[in-house]
């Protein structure tokens, strides 16, 4: 008697535990890809892309994120990691310290030059009030995810999404 009762417990255990089990079946996806599926319609729908404008303006677009990507380093962290636990910045040499600025000063050149070259080919296609509205529009997206980032931090209840959905 005592050997069923031990394996009916023992079988409703495992039951129970198979049952908050997650089930298999879509996952969300990652928060990056996220972001950037929110960038493409916020984007889209701040210029007012027509299809044929949208059609050209993409691959552009895509092109310019991906030179941006390239010059995306970060000179100031890679130069402090040597001497984070040393004093940091304090502990820099003079030539140390001048080089890490003429690098900060590099990587910023060539992303302006990323900037100016694809600003370019965007009037190509674009009327220039619809190349000013990216600007306006990538800095409005920006800020709106750091707003829902912050949000997120205090434990706020988020507010629409970047790209106006819910």
């Amino acid at each position: 008697m005592i050997k069923h009762l031990v394996l009916m417990l023992a079988l409703s255990g495992s039951a129970a535990t198979a049952q908050t089990r997650p089930q298999p079946g879509p996952r969300p996806a990652p928060a990056k890809e996220r972001i950037e599926s929110a960038k493409i319609g916020f984007i889209t729908r701040e210029l007012n892309l027509t299809p044929e404008e949208a059609k050209a303006f993409w691959p552009i677009y895509n092109a310019m994120e991906a030179d941006l990507k390239k010059a995306n380093r970060d000179p100031l962290r890679e130069g402090l990691k040597t001497v984070r636990g040393e004093g940091g910045i304090d502990n820099l040499s003079d030539a140390q310290a001048r080089e890490l600025l003429a690098e900060l000063d590099k990587v910023g050149a060539e992303r302006e030059a990323v900037r100016r070259k694809y600003q370019k080919e965007f009037l190509k296609i674009l009327p220039p009030q619809k190349v000013l509205k990216l600007h306006v529009a990538e800095r409005k997206f920006r800020q709106e995810v750091m707003e829902r980032l912050k949000d997120a931090r205090r434990g706020d209840q988020p507010g629409p999404r970047p790209g106006g959905r819910e």
